[in-house]
């Protein structure tokens, strides 16, 4: 009997990691490419080899003060506007190599690690295979460099860690926060299950959180970490999910792909809000806070892109129902059906990405 059932399950591992295996391929692939829609990965490296070199207090200044060889990089004229541990992290990076390859690189590794901690979350292989097989990943990742990983990280490791080492899940839920506040979203379902497990818990998440943000404190002192994500980080105005379709928010987006994309984004808010309507309890309910109020976010603010939604499958990672949690994430590539497309023919018309020529060349001052 034994042998029985674990032939099926060795199958299904292998199938998992073969399919695993061809998809880095892939990636490995997107990964020697440079970026064609978007210049932030260069914009970052070159703040991580400048704080590499000189220290972190160089993110209080625009690039174009620093080096007018710099101008063309995106958003050249204004402080560095991602919170402090996002710059620590390219950082590390430029250290080691200072290359638009070694970041993608390092960025599609954590994919991989989060693929993983999602399938232990989920006690799923094939839920792990679909967020590494994600086209949205795999394009605005290993292709463009979006950090979205980093945050995926640290809330995926909070959610692992919640019930049995609180402290270090309430640090990694601050760091979370420290990469993109979006991650902000998780406290609800994070407090209820700590207070569900004890008062020591609790106590020692909170403990956590309040560790994890020492580093935002640090890095307002040093360079206003803080305050500069406030002043710079939305200063354009666009939004391709804003919840008013007829709005002047959608720049060069066709009337077909905002109509995909309110679809999408709708149809997925609705599902959720159904479903946690009819929870049986409050603690089931409390699954559902993380994905809608993210959704919620990203339909009000003034400045949203494609690239967010790759943060969803973290915050649906708490819903509680297994299959809807499997068919909600394996569903997120629908809410941007141009990048999918993207990362199965080949870029489109844009041409963006000011950097260096080569994903092989080193930034530095």
């Amino acid at each position: 009997m034994s042998m029985h059932v674990s032939v099926p399950a060795r199958a299904r591992a292998w199938a998992i990691g073969v399919a695993a295996a061809l998809v880095a391929a892939w990636r490995a692939y997107e990964c020697l490419a440079l970026p064609v829609e978007t210049g932030d990965i260069a914009r970052n490296v070159l703040y991580g080899a400048l704080a590499a070199q000189h220290g972190f207090a160089v993110a209080a200044h625009a690039l174009t003060d620093l080096s007018g060889a710099w101008a063309d990089i995106s958003w050249a004229r204004f402080p560095y506007s991602y919170p402090p541990v996002t710059l620590a992290f390219f950082t590390f990076v430029a250290s080691v190599s200072p290359t638009i390859f070694a970041a993608k690189a390092c960025l599609t590794a954590l994919e991989a690690a989060n693929a993983w901690m999602l399938a232990r979350l989920g006690r799923n292989g094939w839920l792990g295979l679909a967020y590494w097989a994600s086209p949205l990943s795999i394009w605005w990742v290993s292709r463009e460099g979006q950090f979205e990983p980093l945050q995926n990280a640290f809330s995926l490791l909070a959610l692992l860690l919640a019930g049995s080492l609180p402290l270090l899940a309430g640090v990694a839920l601050a760091l979370a926060i420290s990469v993109k506040l979006t991650a902000a979203a998780l406290l609800p379902w994070f407090a209820l299950r700590l207070w569900r497990t004890g008062r020591r818990a609790a106590w020692l998440g909170l403990g956590g959180i309040a560790l994890g943000f020492v580093p935002c404190v640090a890095a307002e002192f040093a360079w206003h970490g803080v305050s500069n994500v406030f002043r710079y980080g939305s200063l354009l105005t666009y939004n391709p999910y804003y919840w008013n379709p007829f709005a002047d928010m959608f720049a060069w987006n066709t009337p077909l792909q905002v109509a995909a994309d309110e679809f999408a984004s709708y149809g997925m808010l609705a599902v959720l809000l159904l479903a946690c309507v009819r929870a049986r309890d409050l603690a089931a309910r409390a699954g559902f806070l993380a994905p809608i109020a993210f959704l919620v976010f990203c339909k009000l603010h003034g400045n949203v892109q494609f690239w967010y939604f790759l943060l969803l499958p973290t915050f649906l990672a708490t819903v509680p129902d297994r299959r809807l949690r499997f068919a909600l994430i394996a569903l997120c590539p629908l809410l941007d059906l141009r990048g999918s497309a993207e990362a199965l023919l080949g870029p489109f018309d844009q041409r963006t990405f000011h950097g260096l020529p080569s994903v092989f060349d080193r930034y530095g001052g």
